[in-house]
């Protein structure tokens, strides 16, 4: 399946579109006025995207609108100038307290004229006159490239916007002087807030802007490009001023109600990131009374809500990775013990049957990434079998995108099951309210992988097999691999001094301590080979069906019976016993003993490693 596709289908695209389909039932809210070139902004427009930090892109509507990025640029400008000047200069010109006022408001400290934070213009504005130029260059045109390197493409400036920007923007001249007069900026006001208009409009999309809070989320580092754009020591500085002040006098609201740091801007952006998991950006021009895009709140709010993201919905300890383990059948079958024919299928065919091993604790961010390579898998493969043993926990983020696997994986008409996750008592109850597509056997059917795993094989045997092992199960000796090289007259004496035995199901063919002297071939019907353990359960050594032998072990050494055999469904077998085999017959059965051991043995030094 190709990216773009598995996008397609992923669970987070697909909340995404019925997301938008919600919010473009809102109307409430005014586009920007006081900028006369922002009416020219479609109300009805809406774009959502995200970014995660594996480079994931999910976007629906208009995504890819231009709009001018107005106050959002504050974040980015800010992790700019601590670049250049360093923390201490620019903590010495600029605060960091929220203001609780609204972004245009004079908020100097009463002694030194310094702005409380770099989110209100006049805190923008002292940054903005900060930003360092190349000797003989334009200040703006390295704000330009500091940009691209966070959108991953170059960008540009609306004239028209800026050129509105500067017939109206008095009260921010105001402001620049001011700033002059406490030598807060170093350089000419009309320069500085010049440089601040043509910033505020560069024109972007809401992709751009989950780019660039994709960057802020992955450490400073673009998420797609792989460019560094911004030093990672600054990022947690940027991120804690977005989380105090990016949302004006509605920062304190926003924190507590969707917990993202977060940056809005009166073109009807807002930039939301959730650090190490996954950029947000929402265009919509309706603004509110505190000029936040009203249907951009409620796509974080509702996003944050559903997948339980809140910055301070604190995770327990996980590991680095999710995925442990990812192999076929191909490579580790089950420990069913299988005829050569099924084993030949099964070499041949096993890499439709893939295994996901996870481990640490499932979020959205690594829930996310694990569902969309499984998403990817899907298209080459039958069944999937997600083993959930190491995993400590699993958040409704986790739950969410795993049920919406499960739909798509019903969709594709292929096998998912969820094993050893008995431990995970939240994840089996929602799971099973949130998929809408039953599958039969059900998603949490088997309580262990290897149970799984053998269901799995058996019908992709029965479905590659050929016409006769699809008619049924085989009931002969020539299959049996004790019966290698046999003629059909030795084959004959074989069957004739044995006796044929019937067990039902749920009966014990033998059990451990039970003299061993004799071995059996199954006709037809499966028995399981069980240990009790010393925490006093019994643990499933193999199963065994037609084509297959037990209990001939005791062909080298003739002690007790060290497991109990029970049938699983009614079962034939034949009973050869030790003192009625000649010694050709024998001899005959220990050399291919020892044939299938020493290839069994290479095998499981493979399992070994990689269960190691």
């Amino acid at each position: 399946m190709s990216i773009n596709k598995a996008l397609q289908l992923a669970p987070v695209q697909r909340y995404l579109e019925e997301l938008y389909a919600k919010l473009l039932e809102m109307d409430q809210g005014e586009v920007a006025s006081y900028i006369p070139e922002l009416t020219r902004a479609d109300p009805s427009w809406l774009g959502i995207a995200l970014v995660t930090v594996d480079g994931h892109v999910y976007q629906v509507g208009e995504s890819r609108q231009s709009f001018t990025i107005q106050s959002v640029s504050k974040a980015i400008t800010y992790g700019l100038a601590l670049e250049d000047r360093g923390l201490d200069h620019v903590v010495g010109k600029v605060g960091v307290e929220p203001s609780g006022e609204a972004f245009n408001s004079i908020s100097l400290e009463p002694d030194t004229g310094r702005p409380l934070n770099p989110m209100i213009n006049a805190g923008a504005i002292a940054t903005t006159g900060m930003i360092k130029a190349q000797p003989g260059a334009d200040p703006m045109q390295r704000i330009l490239e500091t940009f691209a390197r966070y959108t991953g493409r170059p960008v540009e400036i609306d004239e028209k916007v800026y050129r509105s920007e500067s017939d109206t923007g008095h009260r921010n001249r105001a402001i620049a002087h001011l700033l002059y007069g406490h030598g807060i900026v170093d350089r000419a006001p009309e320069e500085v807030v010049d440089l601040y208009f043509r910033q505020c409009s560069i024109l972007v999309t809401a992709r751009d802007l989950a780019m660039m809070a994709g960057c802020l989320a992955n450490n400073g580092v673009n998420p797609v490009t792989g460019v560094v754009a911004l030093q990672s020591r600054y990022v947690e500085k940027v991120l804690s001023v977005m989380s105090t002040c990016g949302m004006y006098d509605y920062s304190g609201a926003w924190i507590f109600n969707v917990g993202m740091p977060a940056k809005s801007g009166v073109g009807g952006g807002i930039m939301a990131v959730l650090p190490g998991q996954f950029g947000l950006g929402v265009f919509s021009p309706r603004l509110d009374a505190k000029g936040n895009s009203v249907r951009g709140i409620e796509a974080c709010k509702r996003l944050s809500n559903d997948f339980s993201l809140h910055l301070f919905n604190v995770a327990r300890s996980t590991s680095a990775s999710i995925v442990r383990k990812v192999y076929d059948c191909a490579q580790f079958p089950s420990r069913r013990r299988r005829s050569q024919a099924e084993l030949e299928i099964l070499a041949a065919e096993g890499k439709c049957i893939c295994i996901y091993e996870l481990q640490g604790e499932l979020l959205f961010g690594n829930a996310e990434s694990v569902t969309f390579d499984m998403l990817g898998s899907l298209a080459e493969i039958d069944y999937l079998v997600v083993n959930l043993r190491r995993v400590i926990a699993a958040d409704r983020a986790a739950i969410r995108l795993l049920s919406e696997l499960c739909s798509r994986a019903a969709e594709q008409r292929k096998g998912l099951f969820f094993t050893d996750c008995e431990q995970l008592y939240t994840f089996r109850r929602h799971l099973q309210r949130l998929a809408r597509d039953p599958q039969v056997p059900d998603w949490l059917r088997f309580g262990d992988t290897d149970h799984a795993v053998e269901w799995c094989e058996d019908r992709l045997i029965a479905s590659r097999g050929d016409a006769t092992h699809a008619a049924g199960p085989a009931t002969g000796l020539c299959d049996q691999y004790l019966c290698t090289g046999m003629s059909e007259d030795q084959l004959d004496h074989l069957r004739a001094s044995g006796t044929e035995r019937r067990f039902s199901a749920g009966t014990a063919v033998f059990k451990a301590g039970d003299p061993a002297d004799c071995l059996y071939f199954i006709l037809a019907g499966d028995v399981e080979v069980l240990v009790d353990t010393d925490a006093g359960h019994q643990l499933r050594l193999t199963t065994l069906g037609p084509g297959t032998v037990f209990g001939e072990i005791a062909l080298v050494n003739r002690k007790q019976r060290t497991a109990d055999v029970r049938a699983i469904t009614d079962a034939v077998c034949l009973e050869i016993r030790f003192d009625q085999l000649d010694m050709s017959l024998r001899m005959q059965m220990l050399v291919n003993m020892a044939s299938y051991f020493a290839t069994k043995i290479e095998r499981d030094t493979q399992l070994m490693r990689h269960l190691g």
